[in-house]
This record gives structure tokens, sequence and C-alpha cells, in this order.
């Protein structure tokens, strides 16, 4: 199945994490504010739907730390899943590449398996 790749440790799934952290770096850098916009608090003032987005954003940071706090077995998992509660997928998607990466190192050590 084409999805097979991505349900354990593999270089498709860590070139994955990273290209979404390359495209979150970038929309942070390029995406400027826009004549016209309302800014966040404004946007989270006037709307229930960016509001429940802006909540969901939070509960997904949460299970991704508790997520990487329970699976990882690397020594940047708890500092990694504490960051990735202020900082998002900025600091939970380089943690995750890393976690997969040691991964396959350690498989390559023990022959593979």
């Amino acid at each position: 199945m084409a999805l097979d790749d991505y349900r354990r440790p593999s270089w498709p799934r860590i070139r994955l994490y990273l290209a979404l952290l390359a495209l979150l770096i970038l929309t942070a850098v390029l995406g400027r504010e826009r004549p016209g916009e309302l800014g966040t608090v404004e946007t989270l003032r006037r709307s229930s739907f960016a509001r429940v987005m802006f909540m969901d954003i939070g509960a997904l940071s949460t299970l991704g730390a508790l997520y990487l706090f329970l699976t990882g077995k690397t020594r940047v998992r708890v500092p990694a899943a504490v960051a990735s509660l202020f900082l998002g997928s900025f600091a939970l998607l380089p943690a995750l590449a890393y976690e997969d990466w040691a991964a396959l190192k350690g498989e390559e050590r023990g022959g593979g398996g």
C-alpha cells in the first residue's frame, strides 16, 4: 500500500516532516500582513470560526507533544514536547524527524531489523 512507508520511521516520512517544516517557515517569513487585514486579536474577537480554529491548533499541539513524549526514544523528546506546547509545529516537526532519523540509524547499526 502507498501509505506503508509512513507507518513507521522511514526516509519518506522524514522528508514529509521536513517539507512541512519548510513550508511552515516559508509561510511565516513570506506571509506578510495584507492591507485591510483585521489582525489576530480583532479576528479572534469577530469570528467564532477563528476562535475554534485557534483552540484546535492548541489541542493538536498538545496531542503532538503528548505523542512525542510517550513514543519518543531520544533525549530530545522531553524538551521538544514542552517546546511544542509554545511553538507548535516549529518544534514538533523537527523533533519527529529527529526521532525517525535516530530510529533509522539505530536499525542500521543493529543490522537493519
